[in-house]
Formats: structure tokens, sequence, C-alpha cells
């Protein structure tokens, strides 16, 4: 296809303000496609050919980092849902709803916060809309801004506390840090003359990110098989993160309904999924905490999110580029 015209919102969601978004995103571009990266390329300024394969890239939402630091399943599972800042940490957050001790709704989100922070300062109303209908209906606005007027990623309604959440608050979650790992992972590394193709020495080697993460070791390694293919990379559009629906198989509930039902999207469609739900109907008499997985019943929602997947698609552009490789950092 020819050079894409402009780059569309997450999900294609609607937004009166997006050609202002997609000059933000071509920003964030222009700072990772540099020349020494000659194999990463801005999609609005360089053709993609039709057939230019679109891979998509997935890894599990619970944080890998403390699955293996933390050898108890029900202890990872609840110092995962008390801290979304310290924990979550692969593009994916959740936060979990109670009625007593019983769990009643798990959202999760893959939501970028610089898409928020674009509403902030293109449509402050719209943003408040969001906040009400998808946090709480009593956020106004002078809760989501600083003294100066300048949205916060980190407000009184989206942070580490329980209740409802926006979008992503981990530092290391932005579609920016996205946009940097593809770039930097299309240069190819040798370390004492071999070259490195695992996937957590790459990332160790480059310095793309935590290593023990599931999300920085997959998308590098995309990125950096196709690079040392000689080919170029981008990310596809819409850009960003997106949800999977949960794996059900173990997941056995009271009345032996299908568990996928009680999966609910409230942003984005199809592939393209950026915040959801996991909840019981009321009219089903029972909680998503009578649920049962793999014989545990559902106490945390980090239960739920070992199932999700996130995924990213980059854009592999067939080239022909000769293999400079550097060594590690």
């Amino acid at each position: 296809m020819p050079k894409l015209d402009s780059f569309s919102t997450p999900a294609k969601l609607p937004d009166p303000n997006a050609a202002d978004w997609s000059a933000r995103v071509e920003r964030l571009f222009a700072k990772s496609v540099r020349a020494d990266r000659p194999q990463f390329y801005d999609p609005t300024k360089s053709n993609t050919p039709p057939g230019s394969e679109r891979p998509i890239v997935s890894w599990v939402a619970f944080p890998a980092a403390l699955r293996a630091s933390v050898p108890s399943p029900h202890q990872r599972w609840k110092l995962a849902d008390e801290d979304r800042l310290s924990f979550q940490d692969e593009y994916c957050e959740w936060t979990v709803a109670r009625s007593g001790a019983k769990i009643t709704k798990v959202t999760f989100t893959t939501e970028v916060p610089e898409y928020w922070e674009h509403l902030f300062e293109t449509a402050p109303d719209q943003v408040v809309a969001l906040y009400q209908e998808l946090v709480d209906p009593r956020v106004k606005q002078a809760d989501l801004q600083d003294s100066e007027g300048n949205y916060q990623r980190q407000n009184r309604w989206n942070n580490i506390k329980p209740g409802r959440l926006a979008h992503l608050i981990q530092p290391a979650s932005t579609l920016s840090a996205a946009v940097e790992l593809v770039a930097a992972a299309t240069v190819a590394r040798v370390k004492n003359g071999v070259p490195v193709t695992n996937q957590q020495e790459l990332v160790r080697c480059a310095q793309l990110g935590n290593p023990l993460r599931n999300s920085d070791p997959q998308i590098s390694a995309a990125a950096n098989a196709a690079a040392r293919a000689g080919d170029e990379v981008s990310l596809a559009d819409p850009l960003g993160l997106y949800l999977g629906r949960p794996l059900t198989s173990g997941i056995r509930t009271p009345d032996n309904a299908d568990a996928a039902e009680f999966w609910k999207i409230e942003r984005g469609h199809g592939e393209h999924v950026v915040r959801a739900r996991f909840e019981v109907p009321a009219n089903r008499g029972y909680l998503v905490g009578d649920i049962e997985i793999d014989g545990r019943p559902v106490e945390f929602g980090g239960q739920i999110a070992d199932r999700v997947q996130v995924t990213v698609k980059p854009i592999v552009k067939s080239a022909h580029h000769a293999l400079e490789p550097k060594p590690c950092k």
C-alpha cells in the first residue's frame, strides 16, 4: 500500500481530533527513526508494499517478573492485585471490585496514557465524561489535572487504590516505550563474535527493557528476527496494545456456563480491544468469586490475568539490508 495517510486512534476509537493524535504519534516515531536504525520506519513517511506481513506478537498479561520472584501463586496474585503501579508491567493492568470478600468484577485495560493526555488537551469534557462512565460518576475535571491544568496520568481516580481504572499508569507501559523498543530491537547484536538471538539475552545485550517481563523479550525478538533477515520493521495501524479473550479451559462455573460469555468488551472491538471486564451477569445468581479455576475459587484478579493475552502487531516489510551487527551495550 502507499504511505499511511495518518495514524488512527487506538482501536480506531471515534475522535473528532484524530489528526492531532496522528501528529503526536508521528512525533513519537521521529524520536525513534534514526540513521543508525535504518530498518525501522514510519509508515506515514515510507511506503508499505501490499502483502507485507503483520504478525501478531502475544504474551500473558500476568507479570512474569512477579511469577519468577514469588513461588506461591496465592501470594503473587495478591501482590499483583494490590499494586498495579509496582507489579502490573506487561502493558496490561487490572483492578478488582468486590461484594464483601467475593470478587464481582475484574476490569482490564491496555489503554496507553499518551492517548488520554491527547484527549485531555483536545477535548477535556470528553475525558471527564469517559471517567464518569468508566470509573466513577463523581469525577470532576479538577480531579484529573495538576495546578497548571496539565493532565495527570496518576490522579485521584486512576491510581493504585481499589476501584475502576481508566488507563495504564505503570511507567514502562507507554506507547512511546513500545515504539522505541521495536525501533531499538531492529539492530542486530553480537557478543564475543556470536550473534545474539536468545530473547532474554537480546534484551540484556541491547538494554531493551526488562528481560524478566513477558512482553519486552517477545516484542524484541520478533523485531530483531525480521531485521536480521534484512527486512524493515514498523508497527501496524491502529497502533496500540490490545487484549485477547481469556483462555477458559479449566474454568468451572456453578451452572456450567461457558466463562467466555462473561468477558465484556468496553472499548474497542474484534482484535483491537483496549478495555474489557470479566463479570457474571446478575441473572446468573452468582459472582466471579463463586467460579473456580483449576479447582481454586477465584479470589484475585491475577487468576484471570494469568489467562489473558496481550498483543501488538508489527509490520515486516521485505528489504535487503546488509547486516551491520553491533556489540552489546
